[in-house]
């Protein structure tokens, strides 16, 4: 499934995009939404983006300088302009920024879902190349250090990183994390290898190799062919784009943890489509002064995706400071049933959903609060319930309208906003849809 991101300061577009795509069974698409350039960067942050179908003339930052800031972070994202303006200038810097099309709003929704459809096949197209790349390297080890392996095992194994790094031993291993900085690791955990013949470490190494941004340096070390360890660290450029605005607060490193889900992601799903081998990831939080305890916090990690999978749940993020109530009654408890557990994830979606009826309960956001792949959640919680995710999503802001609309005296648009729609009009859209009626005619009717 590929992300859909639609950008205009004009909610009623936007919102009429939205439903359009949505009611168009031939598309597929995680749809997001934004009404400026700076909310939809702040999407980019922390959500991978395919598709990005944006205003071109927008306040503050145009449609043309979103374009840089989606493309930092992810190269891949297709890109199409709505416009409601033709001069020369914008169309010859859209061609130059190679932007896949360029469309008037006067000419209607039929070539914006043409667009749309050519942005999805031209992705279908770079994946299958990418995993033909995959298949014709798949038997090829990739050759490692095996000092720098040792190095990294001692240090996984409750030494010194210090001591060691200054050890006359390893001086000439190039060692690319500076430990007065910024930095993370990274636990990944295989958790099936249906053919113990099959070499999977080197493939699932070079799927996140290929999806791991430039601009974040890397080491590594592989354990018993199931579990891997990176070693991350951020350079510059990405830091102060997370910075918080102020230097005395440092780095938002949540951003930084939300961006790297977005990273991981298609790491996942290439490792499912492909390999046929589920992989589950736990990030941890800032290592600057806390070199010295990375041991205990990469068992702790890998000790919960362990605990989870045992649990039947797969294609984990977890991230390590934001542990939920769910890991401290599994701790507390000692112990839980796979369906109790299943029972204990279906309520936390649902009071997520339910504590955030006007806000972001986007598939990713809800995916970040269970610490799971967004597909894979889709696919679980179906696989669970027997209901789709924003079924239950719709029906929810159903429910909650019509309990508001029954018991209060609160204004339409105000009801509106209370279930998370911003336009009034999207929302007598989606109520005469579900109800046959409008919600002033509901209102009326009691």
């Amino acid at each position: 499934m590929y992300r859909l991101l639609i950008v205009d300061d004009e909610p009623v577009i936007v919102n009429g995009l939205v439903q359009l795509f949505q009611d168009n069974s031939e598309f597929e698409l995680d749809i997001r939404k934004a009404y400026s350039s700076s909310e939809a960067l702040e999407i980019a942050k922390k959500t991978k983006l395919d598709i990005l179908v944006s205003d071109i003339r927008m306040p503050q930052k145009n449609g043309l300088q979103l374009v840089d800031e989606i493309v930092y972070y992810w190269p891949l994202c297709r890109v199409i302009f709505l416009t409601g303006y033709s001069e020369f200038d914008y169309v010859y810097e859209a061609i130059r920024k190679n932007v896949d099309n360029y469309i008037l709003k006067t000419e209607g929704i039929e070539p914006i879902f043409q667009a749309v459809k050519a942005a999805v096949d031209k992705l279908d197209e770079e994946n299958r190349r990418r995993l033909q790349l995959e298949k014709a390297q798949m038997h090829y080890q990739i050759a490692s250090s095996f000092l720098k392996r040792e190095m990294m095992e001692r240090v996984l194994s409750g030494e010194s990183i210090t001591s060691i790094l200054n050890n006359v031993r390893y001086k000439d291993v190039e060692f690319g994390i500076a430990l007065d900085r910024p930095s993370f690791f990274l636990v990944g955990i295989l958790n099936r290898l249906d053919d113990p013949k099959f070499k999977m470490p080197p493939s699932v190494q070079r799927i996140f190799h290929d999806h791991l941004p430039a601009s974040i340096a890397c080491e590594e070390v592989i354990y018993d062919d199931r579990v891997f360890i990176w070693l991350l660290q951020p350079d510059e450029g990405l830091l102060n784009r997370f910075r918080s605005g102020y230097p005395d607060q440092g780095v938002n490193w949540p951003g930084i943890v939300a961006y790297m889900r977005g990273v991981l992601e298609p790491v996942q799903n290439e490792c499912d489509e492909l390999l046929n081998v589920c992989v589950s990831f736990g990030i941890s939080g800032d290592l600057l002064n806390h070199w010295e305890s990375i041991h205990l916090q990469v068992e702790a990690v890998r000790s919960m995706i362990l605990k989870r999978a045992l649990l039947g749940q797969h294609m984990l993020i977890l991230d390590l400071e934001k542990l939920s109530q769910l890991e401290d009654t599994m701790h507390k408890a000692g112990g839980i049933e796979q369906e109790d557990f299943k029972t204990l994830i279906i309520e936390q979606i649902h009071q997520f959903v339910q504590e955030n009826l006007s806000g972001d309960i986007s598939l990713t956001s809800i995916a970040a609060e269970v610490h799971l792949n967004p597909s894979y959640l889709s696919r679980y919680y179906k696989q669970t319930t027997g209901q789709n995710l924003l079924e239950y999503i719709q029906s929810t802001k159903l429910h909650v309208a019509l309990q508001l609309m029954k018991n209060t005296t609160l204004k339409l648009n105000e009801i509106a906003i209370r279930v998370g729609f911003e336009s009034p009009s999207y929302f007598t859209t989606f109520f005469k849809r579900k109800m046959g009626l409008s919600p002033q005619e509901y209102r009326n009717s009691k």
